[in-house]
Parts: structure tokens; sequence; C-alpha cells
């Protein structure tokens, strides 16, 4: 049985934890705030210009399947060189990559647990393609790297700033990654934000970049000076802006798995207090009755 001083040092204990929980959910909450504002600012102009690129696609891109494209994305390294009928190819994937992006940490709950359980179940279901993977995040990555699902790229500290620089070198090394044949698709895995503590995992085509169904090009769009020139321009901010929208519902979703974690962790603090207060009075009592009892049975020995 517990002694009254091992008590009040499980109280002191649970009272120093659910002070930690409680500025972490805040923390968390104010970093939520900021990630969603974000997100949502982003998501339409990304959603746009991907109808956008897919209406150009939608067109058809025959005529021009062999027109060369070439972009930069990280300063200083020579420029990436493929074709459009590479870009909009729409044969069947062989060897698909996964780009699964997950929180450098934990305490967020089942968030990371739910991304990488949708990872094993696209490689599940896809076991007869030689499925490569790409990890951005530590929790992903420290779960496929005992795996034999291969990682070719990894990267992690990502900030929630979300800087264009660092945004930039993660899309150019994607796209590089694409055009060198080592991948013959890209999809993402992540966690897409709805609301506060909300998300759904979303897995997301990247690349090639799909059509629109039934658009045409001709019916839609003035193209000045030429369509080749459009794409050119049009695929390195699609691909930038589709990496930042996913990063960005990535971490609001992040922040808010957090935000309930701790939440919950702060209720559950709060609930064994209130037990452990209650065993210490109980006790407290108990111990008070008995020496009462003691001092009355002694008085009336000495009657």
């Amino acid at each position: 049985m517990a002694t009254l001083l091992d008590l009040k040092q499980r109280i002191r204990g649970v009272e120093n934890i659910r002070k930690i929980t409680k500025a972490m959910q805040l923390v968390a909450a104010a970093k939520l705030n900021r990630a969603q504002t974000r997100a949502h600012a982003v998501r339409p102009f990304a959603e746009e210009l991907d109808k956008v690129l897919g209406g150009l696609a939608g067109g058809g891109i025959e005529e021009s399947a062999d027109a060369p494209v070439e972009f930069t994305f990280i300063e200083g390294e020579p420029p990436l060189r493929t074709t459009l009928g590479h870009l909009f190819s729409q044969n069947e994937a062989k060897k698909p990559g996964i780009v699964l992006i997950t929180a450098d940490g934990g305490l967020c709950g089942a968030f990371n647990a739910n991304l990488i359980r949708a990872a094993q179940l696209y490689i599940r279901d896809h076991k007869d393609l030689d499925i490569k993977l790409i990890t951005i995040g530590k929790k992903g990555h420290a779960f496929f790297r005992t795996r034999p699902t291969p990682i070719i790229f990894h990267k992690h500290g990502v900030s929630d700033r979300l800087l264009l620089p660092e945004i930039k070198e993660i899309t150019g090394r994607l796209i590089e990654l694409y055009v060198k044949g080592e991948v013959d698709a890209l999809h993402f895995i992540y966690a897409r934000s709805l609301r506060a503590a909300l998300y759904r995992v979303t897995t997301q085509q990247f690349l090639p970049i799909p059509p629109v169904e039934g658009a045409r090009a001709d019916d839609n769009y003035i193209i000045e000076p030429g369509r080749d020139e459009m794409f050119a321009d049009l695929i390195p901010l699609y691909a930038t802006s589709l990496v930042f929208k996913v990063l960005a519902d990535s971490f609001a979703s992040e922040y808010g798995a957090r935000m309930a974690a701790m939440q919950q962790a702060t209720k559950n603090a709060d609930e064994k207090l209130t037990d452990l207060v209650m065993e210490r009075n109980r006790l407290r009592q108990a111990t008070i009755t008995k020496e009462l009892a003691e001092i009355v049975g002694g008085a009336e020995a000495l009657k």
C-alpha cells in the first residue's frame, strides 16, 4: 500500500507532467492557427493551377510530345531537361515512387502511424511493382529504413515556415528522380487538413501530370506565344505550388493532431490528479483517525 509520502511524490510528478502537456497543447494550438491559415490560403491557387495545367494537357499534347522542356529549381545546379510527352505520359507505371510525408517528432497521437499504415497498404496492394520510397520526416524514414522497400531520397528538418528555397530544393529532387528514370510515377501520401484536429490521409498523384478529363485547351484558353512556351513556364510553378500545398497541409494536420493529443494527455493528468488527491485524503483521514483512536485508547487506559 502506498504511503502518504509516496502519494505526495506521485501527485507532484503528475502535476509536472500536466504543466508540460498543457504548454505543448498551447504551443501546438498557436502553430496550428498559422499553419492552417497558410494551408487554406495556398490551396485554391494550387488547385486552380492544377486545373489550368490539366486543361492544357486535356487538349492533347501529341503534336508537342517531343517538345523539350528545361527548368531549374536549385540555383547553381544544371537545369533539368525532359519532354512534354514524358511529363504527361499516361503509360502504366512499373516503378512508382511514394513520397511519404510524416512528422519529425512524436507526441501527436496516431498521426504518423496512420500515414505509415497508408504507405504499407499501398505497397501491399502494388506488390507486383518495383516501388521506391521518398521520405520527408524522421518518423517515416525510421520505420521504413529497416524494411525491404528501398528509400531513394530522404529529407527531414523541413521548416514549418515553408521557406521557398527549401521547397524548391525538395521539388527539384523529386522531379530529378522522375526525369532521370529512377521512378516512372510519383504519388504523395500525406495528411490533408480539414479543420482544427481533423485530417484525412490522402494519396495524390504528382507525376506524370494527370490531365483533366474532357478538357480542351483550345476551347478554354487563348495561349500566347504558344502552348509549348506556356508549359515550360507553368510546369515549375505547378510543381513548386503542389509541394508547398502538400507540406502546408501536412504541418497543419500534424499540429492539429499534436494539440488534440496533448489536450487528451492534460485531461488524463487532471483525472489522475483527482484520483491521487482523493486517495491521499483518504489515507490522511485514516491516519488521523488511527492516531485519535490511539490517543483515546491511551487516555482510557490511564483512568
